[in-house]
């Protein structure tokens, strides 16, 4: 495996540009995929983390669940949970019409509100990890 300090800048570096597509939609108003980027950029955050503190497999989706492990290691990230309860809900629902009551479909259903409170979480979750190590 690669040095730790590397491993987590792979990680951070692809959240970075996770949130740069989150940024990129915003201003095209597709606001489910700003929500789904979002997303991504925290778990992708996190999940650097933990292979940075010696984690050698980190299969979860949840980013709650990965703040929570996070927790385990330094206490910091459990002000980060409610945090990953609301990104959470932005894994699946952001992509798949059939999670969602008909006619909806992911496109029409996610708001500039939201979108703007999950990049600003996400960043959040990113400067934590960054911030801890």
């Amino acid at each position: 495996m690669r040095h730790p300090k590397e491993e987590l800048e792979r990680w951070l570096k692809q959240a970075g540009h996770d949130l740069k597509v989150a940024k990129t939609n915003f201003g095209h108003e597709f606001f489910a995929d700003v929500c789904y980027s979002a997303e991504q950029a925290a778990q992708k955050a996190l999940k650097g983390y933990l292979y940075f503190r010696g984690s050698t497999m980190v299969w979860k989706h949840s980013v709650k669940e990965l703040v929570e492990e996070g927790a385990e290691l330094e206490s910091r990230f459990s002000e980060l949970i409610d945090a990953g309860k609301i990104l959470d809900q932005y894994y699946i629902p952001t992509r798949y019409p059939d999670v969602l009551a008909p006619p909806a479909v992911p496109f029409e259903s996610y708001t500039k509100d939201q979108a703007e409170e999950a990049m600003e979480l996400a960043e959040r979750v990113v400067r934590m990890v960054r911030e801890v190590v």
